[in-house]
């Protein structure tokens, strides 16, 4: 390694992934959650830096380069006082040897120069290189990044996110012995470091959530398919039982406590009022796009569904705040809902976060469902509902929850789930927060979360 004899430690499975493998240039490793990769590609990075090589490191999203420059490099190099420069604003962390490291994100691709590197390393690339923009950011900027130095090596590791993205066919030459290409798959299991009962108990929570799949996915690193609403958040009979429920009980004879409000986008889309009082959610009203064409249209359908103190919640994605700026004026307990705003909330067992407010409103939701936890919620007769709520998929991304984004649903069924969202909507009880400064008027929902793991 170096000469500096730092003293690092690695387990058997980072020593064999970064320095004892094969010889080769492109090596891919498909890993469980928390097998120890973001550490110990930081710390293989730190010593090939201190031998004088030029090495980048390419993340998911900017914030995460922070956390784990000061997370696993910072600390070691002042406790073994080795001289380094870390320059937060240009993310590159530079020794007295000559070497250095560039970090780069996937969210900003532009930034990506064009040198010449020894080692590349891809963290989380199961992410970096998903659809077209992680094709084309490894053709454009990474590939070019290996021709400087006939040893150059690229490093990929990262969870598995299905088979239809360029990691998983890079993992599919190593298969198939292409030249120069080697992989190896890494479990959770492999890292000493976990606590095995912790660990179980970890598998067993996946279990139940999405099954063997899901299991096979994030905790053994296999390639499967449950993107694409392969995991659904919200099972059928939950809904089924909300609905039985509903039969039984009366609708209060006064104004509903809340009314979700799903404005149309255009088109044969719909708008759609889910009125709820407590865990009571009555018939959701549904109206043709062209008769809410502006503010004022949408308004004047909220006004009479509602009394003085009913929460409104009105859904400003895509649409602007034109229904929400009208209704606010005359009904003061009028919300915006921005499903593609940021979220610090976690679900009930306090193990995953999520990706934004539409992962938490749907999570939230689905918990409230659940027949042995949950608040005894009543839904209406209504077959389109069920069918809105139960085919909205999921999946984690590195400890969060990310719900499949509505112009994906649309694609995979031919419809929007309007029912769905307003019902949801009509569920969330807390404030939402102001509209930052620069407004939000035209704002285009983005449900990707492009978070990686900690680990």
């Amino acid at each position: 390694m170096t000469a500096l004899s730092l003293d690092l430690t690695y387990s058997a499975a980072q020593s064999h992934a970064f320095f004892d493998h094969p010889a080769g240039k492109y090596f891919i490793y498909p890993k469980g959650r928390r097998a120890g990769f973001t550490r110990g590609g930081m710390q293989a990075a730190v010593e090939w830096a201190l031998e004088g090589k030029a090495i980048l490191w390419g993340d998911t999203i900017a914030a995460n380069i922070r956390k784990y420059v000061e997370r696993y490099a910072l600390p070691v190099l002042q406790q073994q006082r080795v001289p380094h420069a870390w320059n937060v604003v240009e993310k590159t962390l530079r020794f007295d040897t000559g070497g250095f490291i560039d970090f780069r994100s996937a969210d900003n691709p532009k930034n990506w120069e064009g040198f010449g590197y020894h080692k590349v390393l891809l963290n989380e690339a199961g992410i970096i290189l998903e659809g077209e923009n992680g094709r084309y950011l490894y053709q454009n900027s990474v590939m070019p990044m290996l021709l400087d130095f006939a040893e150059s090596e690229l490093y990929a590791f990262g969870v598995p996110k299905g088979t239809t993205n360029l990691f998983y066919d890079l993992h599919q030459r190593a298969v198939g012995h292409q030249d120069g290409y080697y992989s190896r798959t890494f479990s959770s299991h492999d890292s000493p470091w976990l606590n095995p009962k912790a660990l179980d108990a970890l598998i067993e929570e996946m279990r139940t959530l999405g099954g063997e799949n899901l299991v096979n996915q994030e905790i053994y690193g296999k390639f499967v398919n449950i993107q694409g609403g392969g995991l659904r958040v919200i099972p059928e009979a939950w809904v089924r039982l909300a609905q039985q429920r509903w039969e039984a009980m009366q609708q209060p004879q006064r104004p509903p406590d809340a009314l979700g409000v799903d404005v149309a986008r255009g088109g044969q889309d719909t708008t759609v009022l889910a009125p709820r009082w407590g865990v009571y959610f009555g018939l959701v009203k549904e109206f043709a796009g062209s008769l809410t064409p502006d503010g004022p249209s949408v308004r004047d359908l909220i006004l009479p569904e509602i009394g003085p103190q009913t929460l409104v919640n009105v859904d400003i994605v895509g649409v602007g705040t034109s229904p929400f700026d009208f209704t606010k004026q005359v009904h003061d307990r009028t919300v915006p809902i921005n499903f593609g705003a940021g979220s610090d909330a976690m679900d009930s067992t306090g193990n995953y976060g999520f990706a934004n407010l539409r992962a938490e409103a749907y999570w939230k939701f689905r918990e409230a469902l659940d027949p042995i936890t949950g608040l005894g919620l009543a839904l209406p007769p209504d077959e389109q509902l069920v069918q809105d709520l139960i085919t909205v998929g999921w999946e984690p991304r590195g400890g969060k929850i990310l719900i499949e984004a509505k112009k994906d649903i649309k694609k995979r069924i031919g419809r929007s789930t309007n029912k769905g969202d307003a019902v949801v909507e009509a569920f969330i009880e807390e404030a939402a927060p102001d509209l930052p400064p620069s407004g939000i008027a035209g704002y285009e929902q983005d449900d990707t979360y492009p978070g990686g793991d900690d680990w």
